[in-house]
């Protein structure tokens, strides 16, 4: 499957009761005013343009949202990133899908294995496995997550050992 497939698989309303992207990532016209270089604190550092109060309804179900765009550019959510690639397009719904840390950490493999450029994809890759791992991996004496980990690993909806094997799997992809 390429990174493209496994998008529009995940875009589709369809499929796990996966959410379709209603609403752009930020707010058009902050992020416009960051691009002109008009979105100074009072203390007159810059910041992030406003997020889009309404994109993030679904995290309290688990999921977030994973740029398209990251096939071309590194983290298109930091304001590094958004400084050098300007382009509201790549902040608009249709380029946002909503996925699981697990599905997330597939796409991230993907783009890597696609690109073979260690700046996309291997980023995020790099810090979702050990994300995941700590969700499954409790101490069972403790046995009490917090519960926006008790929503993650319920999102991903799968047992430890399938979780395992999707982990090595995807290890297995960025290596060749």
């Amino acid at each position: 499957m390429t990174y493209l497939d496994a998008f529009r698989f995940l875009q589709k309303n369809n499929y796990r009761n996966h959410y379709e992207c209603r609403y752009d990532y930020f707010n058009e016209q902050s992020f416009n005013n960051l691009k002109h270089r008009n979105f100074r604190t009072k203390n007159g550092k810059y910041r992030l343009p406003n997020y889009n109060t309404k994109r993030s309804k679904y995290k309290s179900d688990g999921l977030i949202l994973h740029h398209f765009y990251e096939n071309k550019f590194p983290n298109l959510s930091y304001l590094s990133s958004i400084r050098q690639h300007s382009d509201f397009l790549y902040q608009r719904k249709e380029n946002l899908v909503y996925c699981n840390l697990l599905e997330h950490l597939i796409l991230h493999a993907l783009i890597f294995k696609e690109t073979k450029n260690e700046k996309l994809g291997i980023g995020g890759y790099k810090s979702l496995p050990s994300q995941i791992e700590k969700l499954y991996l409790v101490e069972e004496s403790k046995n009490e997550q917090d519960e926006q980990a008790k929503i993650l690993k319920s999102a991903i909806g799968l047992t430890w050992s399938e979780v395992n094997e999707v982990l090595v799997a995807s290890k297995t992809l960025i290596q060749r």
